[in-house]
């Protein structure tokens, strides 16, 4: 828990300004991040109150910030995404390096659950109670989609857990370059304001350079969930249709028709390519935001890619596929496959077949954690053991 210094909390507040700011600017990052962050931190704090105003030890403290910081990021995460049970996961996987539960989060796992629950039935029992319940991401048009086979399973499983697995390396890989051509590897106690000068020179040019990206392919901006839509199903749901709030000055030089479905594998790959580093730069610019709906958004619109240029056309298993290869993306970084699914799962519409997409999803997840721990030692994320 020396993660959580008292003065991280002085800087709560500006970080959760300039994530909103991030993404009401169309980056490719979201505010999950922050907030998660910020449900953590709000634990310590409550931890650090009560420990203090009853002399508990120091062994007591570290326990009560340890249970209270996953309980504060599950309860958070959970309320903001609507997603019980899937967010108190998703907060102890991210934990652990691999596939698995750290053994801090397998001792809090009640406390994280508890949290979830408190969290979603204060939301949406009290805050938000005439909100409807369920997911309404589309994968299908109709709920007719016929059953996929065991081969054909194993197949969609094991190909895009590994396909995910590259793309997940090759991020992290170039996120870890950009970030060493960007900023100066030297460690200094002060900064002066040539220094800081310098580094907010930095991030204009990276935002300069993503806002390049953005005007040739508009499809890498976030401006909420409808911009997942679109690529979940190909931009069969089209651009003008989501409430983006972007004049259409800014997208007349796309490259690839934002309006109408992917017409070839190249054009989905470009979407997908210009995503890809359009998350990268913002990660490697340090710009506050999560990666959990634009890891997602890039892994679709590869994933559209890949059907296309093998030509499939089967009603059931694109769906499939493009599942697969969205949760594989996230949990290569993430290394969250349980709760990547549930995730998945929670936010599909209702006509979704999950009973036939879910078995190569959860199977392409833990390949993808698997394969991606083969691939590098390193990772996106920093782990305490």
């Amino acid at each position: 828990m020396a993660k959580f210094p008292d003065k991280a909390r002085n800087h709560l507040m500006q970080v959760m300004t300039l994530s909103l700011l991030t993404s009401i600017s169309g980056f490719s990052l979201g505010p999950e991040a922050p907030m998660v962050t910020a449900g953590g931190l709000a634990g310590v704090s409550l931890a650090r109150k009560y420990a203090k105003s009853n002399n508990e030890s120091t062994g007591n403290i570290n326990k009560l910030e340890e249970t209270l910081a996953y309980a504060g990021a599950a309860g958070t995460l959970t309320g903001f995404m609507n997603i019980p049970i899937a967010g108190p996961i998703f907060a102890m996987e991210m934990t652990s390096r691999s596939a698995g539960l750290s053994s801090s989060a397998a001792k809090n796992w009640s406390f994280g659950m508890a949290a979830s629950l408190a969290g979603i039935t204060f939301v949406r029992g009290l805050l938000v109670p005439n909100a409807g319940i369920g997911g309404h991401f589309t994968y299908a048009s109709s709920a007719a989609v016929g059953a996929v086979t065991g081969r054909e399973m194993l197949l969609v499983g094991l190909g895009c857990g590994v396909g995910g697995a590259v793309v997940g390396t090759c991020f992290h890989k170039t996120v870890g370059f950009l970030k060493s051509l960007i900023w100066s590897n030297k460690s200094s106690s002060t900064s002066t304001n040539c220094d800081k000068c310098i580094a907010i020179l930095k991030k204009t040019l990276v935002a300069f350079t993503i806002g390049v990206l953005s005007l040739n392919y508009p499809q890498t901006m976030f401006w909420g969930e409808g911009s997942l839509q679109c690529m979940v199903d190909g931009q069969c749901t089209p651009f003008s249709a989501t409430p983006h709030g972007i004049p259409s000055v800014m997208t007349q030089f796309a490259k690839v028709n934002q309006n109408l479905p992917f017409s070839s594998w190249t054009s989905a790959l470009q979407v997908g390519t210009a995503k890809f580093f359009a998350i990268a730069l913002a990660s490697a610019g340090k710009f506050p935001g999560g990666v959990i709906f634009p890891l997602l958004s890039n892994g679709a619109s590869l994933a559209h890619s890949l059907v296309a240029s093998l030509g499939l056309s089967s009603y059931y298993l694109v769906p499939t596929m493009v599942m697969s290869f969205m949760a594989s993306c996230l949990t290569s970084i993430t290394r969250t496959p349980l709760a990547t699914v549930m995730i998945l799962a929670m936010t599909a519409s209702g006509i979704t077949p999950l009973s036939v997409m879910l078995p190569s999803v959860l199977l392409a997840s833990y390949v993808s954690v698997w394969a991606s721990e083969k691939l590098s030692k390193e990772s996106f994320f920093s782990y305490s053991s």
